[in-house]
Parts: structure tokens; sequence; C-alpha cells
């Protein structure tokens, strides 16, 4: 798996074959790799300041042996993770090496069939995760250390934030449940941190995980963790979010996606404080804050029986509506200069401020994709530098979404004096891309035109030319063209059907 920028494994081991292998092995799956032949080498590489974000140990080594190197490393980065690599299981040093604070233990791979490399890479993806949760507690803490007075964030100071926010301060410091319910990307999950960055457990991780992002099957292995051998494909232990998030937060975002079987393990985590993992009959206690978070309808859901109502309540001890920010149009001109300045530090370009027309349009806009709608805006204009971009893509969803208004309604819709759906007025846009044709001809009779027929085929051509583009952006990755057009992967499918886009690409 090739990433931009690529995890650093050190591979300790006095086999020279073996530790070419292994590198060249772990290179092709796209890791940076350097190769040590003994504990003493890595450990001075580590004092003159080099680090690795995992280390691959060798258990029997001459000289400093595997055991000997891990004690001496947890004194040198405490934060490295370490997976130990033996030619077999021997209990009592695998016993030991967890106590000294090993990740993982895993027997060399260079089997035939491929097994070893498999739990090898679990091993080592599993290490990386342990290791962003570890970055993610001491960003926190910082912030805390930073931000000693808990102060809000620039985008609350609204009269409909406060109300939120007022709130937050008053059940941030208990472990009641929180039902954050909101639209998506009005920042349910930056509220969500907000309530644990003032709690007591602000020390312990905050963990979100995203449920409908997986499928039924590994939601629960992900939420729980599994014991080698759970499942086809389990070839290594795991450690569940729920375990991760020990004496810290958990936020369940998209709650109300979660499938009914597997809400009866939440709810049971909840009255209960503990758990099992896939595949184990062992008990773990768990002291976790959970924080839920949805824009689904949940009482029509428990109307439908897809949503436990025993579960409902047990969410809903406080429930906070995040308005939209449409409801929250004073805000808008902080967020414009806080994403401004944040992105122009990030990209290395200048923040250049809107001209009154774009301020204008901008504060004019209903924002159906709300906060993170705006931030990717501001974006773009930071990148491209050309705000008759902006205007002309604003011009564009503008007519897109009149045209699906009127396609629901059947009647057209107007700017401003006629009958119809009313949109909001913006100021005078630089001409831009005309939307798409319609797909097929329109009605017509005599003189007049079927409104209803031109509307749905303006919209869907609207749609396929945005599923297009994003396609083509991510090089036909669907999922993430989903995820950068805000809709499921599900709907993304069902979509390209009806405009006719080929399937083709990767998931």
């Amino acid at each position: 798996m090739t990433r931009m920028n690529p995890a650093t494994l050190a591979v300790v081991d006095d086999d020279r074959p073996f530790a070419e292998y292994l590198t060249t092995l772990l290179r092709s799956r796209g890791y940076a790799t350097v190769a040590y032949s003994s504990g003493d080498a890595l450990l001075g590489a580590l004092r003159e300041g080099v680090s690795h974000d995992v280390v691959l140990l060798d258990v029997l080594m001459p000289g400093l042996d595997g055991l000997e190197t891990l004690r001496a490393i947890r004194v040198a980065q405490p934060n490295a993770q370490v997976v130990m690599l033996s030619g077999g299981q021997t209990p009592a040093t695998i016993v030991e090496a967890v106590r000294l604070g090993a990740t993982d233990y895993v027997v060399k791979p260079g089997d035939p069939d491929g097994v070893g490399e498999v739990a090898l890479e679990a091993a080592i993806r599993n290490a990386l995760e342990r290791l962003a949760l570890t970055a993610e507690v001491t960003r926190l803490r910082s912030q805390v250390d930073q931000d000693p007075d808990g102060a809000q964030p620039c985008w609350s100071s609204g009269k409909a934030m406060a109300q939120v926010m007022t709130v937050v301060d008053r059940v941030a410091d208990s472990d009641i449940s929180v039902l954050l319910r909101g639209e998506s990307g009005v920042g349910k999950e930056v509220i969500a941190r907000e309530i644990h960055r003032r709690s007591p457990r602000r020390a312990g991780a905050f963990v979100k995980v995203n449920c409908a992002a997986l499928p039924a099957e590994l939601l629960e292995s992900e939420l729980f963790g599994h014991e080698r051998g759970a499942f086809t494909g389990a070839t290594a232990t795991r450690i569940g979010k729920f375990e991760f998030a020990q004496r810290g937060t958990i936020m369940l975002d998209e709650v109300g996606e979660m499938p009914i079987a597997l809400q009866a393990k939440i709810l049971h985590v909840l009255q209960d404080r503990e758990f099992n993992k896939l595949g184990s009959n062992r008990t773990i206690d768990v002291d976790v804050r959970v924080i839920a978070a949805t824009n689904r309808d949940l009482e029509t859901m428990l109307r439908h029986g897809t949503f436990r109502e025993d579960l409902y309540y047990r969410l809903q001890v406080i429930e906070l509506h995040i308005p939209a920010l449409r409801e929250r149009r004073e805000e808008i001109p902080q967020l414009i200069e806080f994403f401004l300045l944040k992105f122009a530090s990030l990209y290395g370009r200048p923040a250049t401020r809107p001209s009154l027309m774009l301020q204008e349009t901008l504060l004019a806009y209903d924002w159906p994709g709300n906060i993170r709608e705006l931030e990717n805006m501001m974006k773009r204009l930071v990148v491209l530098q050309d705000e008759g971009l902006i205007l002309s893509e604003l011009t564009r969803v503008r007519a897109a979404r009149a045209a699906a208004e009127a396609s629901d309604t059947g009647i057209p819709s107007s700017n401003g004096d006629g009958a119809g759906p009313k949109v909001a007025a913006v100021a005078p846009t630089p001409p831009g891309p005309a939307v798409p044709a319609p797909a097929a001809p329109v009605t017509v009779s005599g003189e007049s035109i079927n409104l209803h027929e031109l509307a749905r085929h303006a919209a869907m051509g609207a749609e396929r030319e945005a599923i297009q583009q994003a396609l083509e952006r991510f090089r036909w990755n669907r999922r993430k063209a989903a995820e950068h057009l805000q809709v499921s992967y599900k709907t993304l499918l069902n979509k390209m059907k009806e405009c006719g886009i080929g399937e083709g690409g990767t998931d």
C-alpha cells in the first residue's frame, strides 16, 4: 500500500539475508525501511536523534538480545512501537515482551503460503494505529496546556452556538452520555472534542469511530477488537477502539447507521461497562465516556424498528442540536477569516481577503453542506487564488438546487418576483460554465414546455458533471469520490447508474 508520507520502519536482525528480504518486502508495500544488524546499532542511531515509527526487533541476537534492546528502546524513545520477531512461539518470551511494552509478537515471515507476511503487515498496521492515537493524545494535551481557560472555538461566538456551548460547559465535567444531532457538516465532531477537552478525561484519548464507514461484519471488530483466529483473515489479535479509549472518550459518529444486532452490544457496554472481544470469553472492563452523533431521524427509525429504543434512551441522556450554518449566518465572516488563514499557512499562499461581491454571495448562500462545505470552498479559494471560479461554482450549485426544487414540487423555481420556491438572492456574478444540457430531449407540447421534466434533466446533468469531476480527480476511486461529494458509497453507485456513468475503477 503506497503512502503519501511513508511510515518509517526499522528492521533489527543479525541474519543479513532475512533482513534484506524483509526490507525489500516492506519497501514494496510502501514503507521507508532501514536495517540494523544489532540492537547496539539501533540504539546508537536513536541516541543520535534518528527516530522510527515502528521497530521490528528480532528476539534472538548475539550480544544485546531482543528483550534487552526493547528495555533500552523504552528509555531512548518511549513512544516507539516495537514488534518482536521470532522463529517460533515461546510463551515465556511473549509474556516478558508484552510486559516490557512490545506492541505485538509475530513469527518471522517466510512461509510458502504467505501467512507470515499477512500477520506481520497486520501487526505493523496495528502499531501505526496505536502510534496515531498516542500522537492525538499528545496534541490534545498540548491544546489544554496552551488554552487553560478553555476558550470556545472561533465559530461558537454566535447566539445560536452560544446556547450550545452553555450546555457543553454544564455537561463536560460529568460522565453522562451525550447525543449530538444536526445536519452533516455542522461541526458535531468539534463539539464532541470540546466536551472531551473540558472534561476530567482530557488527559485520555479521544477516539472517533464512523459507524457508516465500515460494513457490519467489520464494525464490531473495529469497536471491540478480536482474537487471532476469531474469523477468516483474523491472523493477529487486534485491540478495539473501546479499549484504545480507556479512561478517555469515544465518539460514535453516524450512530444511526449502526446495524441493529450491534446496537445490543453497545447497549451492554453502556449498562455494564464491560465487553468481550470477538473470539474471546475474557471480559474486559471499560471506563469510557460515550458521545454519539447522527444526522438521521432516530425517532422515525424507532417506529420502523431499525434503532433500539433502549439504546436511544441510553444515548439521549443529554441531547444537543447543532444548528445548520444557514441558521448561524453571523458566524460566516469569522469562519471565512479562520479558514483563509488556516489554509494560507498550510499551503504557503496569501490569505487574500474576498471581494465585497464574493462576501455578499457567501453570506446569502444556503450552505447545504454547512461548515464542511465552507471549509472546502475556502481551501479552493486559497489554492486557486481565483474568485471567479468560486463565484461560478456557486452559480452552478444554485442553478442545480433550483432545478432540483422545481423537480420535487413540479413548480418552476424563481429567484425573485415569480411564484414558486425562493432561492436566496446573491450579488451579480461573472458568467460561469453553463449547467450541463439535459440527458434526453425535453417534452415540448405546442408552445409550452414541460418544466418539471426540464428541471429533472437539468438536475441530473449537474449531478453527472459533479460526479464525473470527482471520479476523475480521485482516479476513479469511488469511495474517495463519495467522501468528497459527501454522499454514501451506495448513493454514489446509484447516482452513477442513473447518470449513465460506467462503474469502472476502484473502491
